[in-house]
């Protein structure tokens, strides 16, 4: 491995495969004029400079990936060039040259942004290594900092590819109001909702979470997304989840990961809904009158028992009613609110829309909290006060 650094500093490159630029700088002509020919010895670009005033006078046009600095010099001394270099957050290694027994003065250089120092008189092998050293080090550190920038934009893509896959307008349904809000914690998530018109001519309406977050929870959201769309299209929620469970029993075991998920169908313009809760547990209807009913039974979530089987439920809404679904995103927001069915519904009180359900419910995330701990979904089906 050392072997392996050293080849790599020793074609004295930087991140972009051009020759490193070192800018010594020190007042002593003769140290300076040693320490210039010894690094093109090395392979790299050289400019000198005779005093910190030159050096902060020529940053701009030298544009060094190297400096070593003498710390002892008239005017700006070293340790004010690299306190100027950090504060202006230039990318560039710095290398400390102090006079021997001045550990002290280097050692308060590293705590200021160094990245290395040398003792005057310098030995030939010393020098080569700490150089090469801190070059190799300065070409890791922009190599991972493009890595972290490549990962970022491809992060990006992902989250609208995610985005995309969600539905962009609710369907009309005579007499219903649909809305809904997905808001990930990190750039991707594991939570989904969806909405389709069935074969038959009834709504569907789903909300799922895939345990976890980022990258892994968003590639098997997107499973279980593609799953449920493809088997509820043609089933009752009672019929479709063994066929999804079954489906997704081999994904979900191999990534040691299960998804809760409530699938909902709006089977009649009277405000009849069936729905299957696979360990969801976070769905309740919003009474006109500010009550809240829960929904019951529950059943295990997807991939923990296979072939377990699934409870089905059914609740009319009445004029004035609204099935809330919502992700555990909502209540680790805000734990000081204790946010349970009846709580929200108190939120809700006086609502004459399904946007406005899910606004003010994502209100109190928004102002109560600076980062979000879990993934944020909710959805609002209201039927329309007669």
């Amino acid at each position: 491995m050392a072997a392996a650094m050293v080849e790599l500093s020793a074609r004295s490159t930087d991140s972009s495969g051009t020759t490193a630029r070192v800018l010594v700088v020190d007042d002593d002509p003769n140290i300076n004029r040693l320490m210039q020919v010894r690094l093109r010895s090395q392979g790299y670009d050289v400019v000198s400079a005779a005093s910190g005033d030159e050096a902060l006078a020529r940053l701009d046009e030298i544009a060094p990936d190297l400096m070593l600095l003498d710390v002892s010099m008239p005017g700006a001394s070293g340790l004010d060039v690299l306190d100027h270099v950090r504060a202006e957050g230039r990318d560039v290694a710095v290398i400390m040259a102090t006079a021997f027994g001045s550990e002290r003065i280097a050692i308060d250089a590293l705590r200021r942004g160094a990245d290395d120092y040398l003792r005057k008189p310098f030995e030939p092998d010393e020098f080569r290594t700490v150089v090469e050293r801190t070059t190799s080090r300065l070409l890791l550190r922009r190599q991972n900092r493009s890595l972290r920038r490549e990962l970022l934009a491809e992060l990006r893509r992902a989250s609208e590819v995610q985005l995309s896959l969600l539905p962009q307008r609710p369907p009309a349904v005579d007499g219903f109001e649909l809305a809904a809000y997905c808001l990930p914690a990190r750039q991707v998530g594991g939570d989904f909702y969806d909405w389709q018109i069935a074969a038959d001519g009834s709504l569907n309406l789903m909300l799922g979470d895939v345990m976890g977050k980022g990258m892994p929870a968003a590639l098997l959201m997107a499973t279980v997304r593609a799953a449920v769309r493809a088997v509820a299209a043609h089933h009752s929620p009672i019929d479709s989840l063994p066929i999804v469970d079954d489906v997704l029993a081999e994904d979900l075991e191999r990534s040691s990961s299960f998804a809760t998920l409530f699938l909902a169908r709006l089977l009649s313009p009277d405000g009849d809904v069936t729905f299957v809760d696979a360990g969801h547990g976070l769905a309740f209807v919003a009474r006109a009158d500010g009550g809240a009913q829960r929904l019951e039974p529950r059943s295990l979530p997807l991939g923990v028992l296979p072939g377990n089987g699934f409870a089905a439920g059914s609740v009319t809404l009445a004029p004035g009613d609204a099935l809330v679904l919502y992700s555990d995103g909502l209540p680790d927001a805000r734990p000081d609110l204790r946010l349970d069915p009846e709580v929200l519904a108190g939120f809700l009180r006086g609502v004459a829309h399904a946007q406005e359900i899910v606004e003010r419910l994502r209100n109190l995330v928004i102002t109560g909290a600076t980062a979000l701990p879990d993934d944020l979904t909710l959805v609002a089906l209201r039927r329309a006060a007669s």
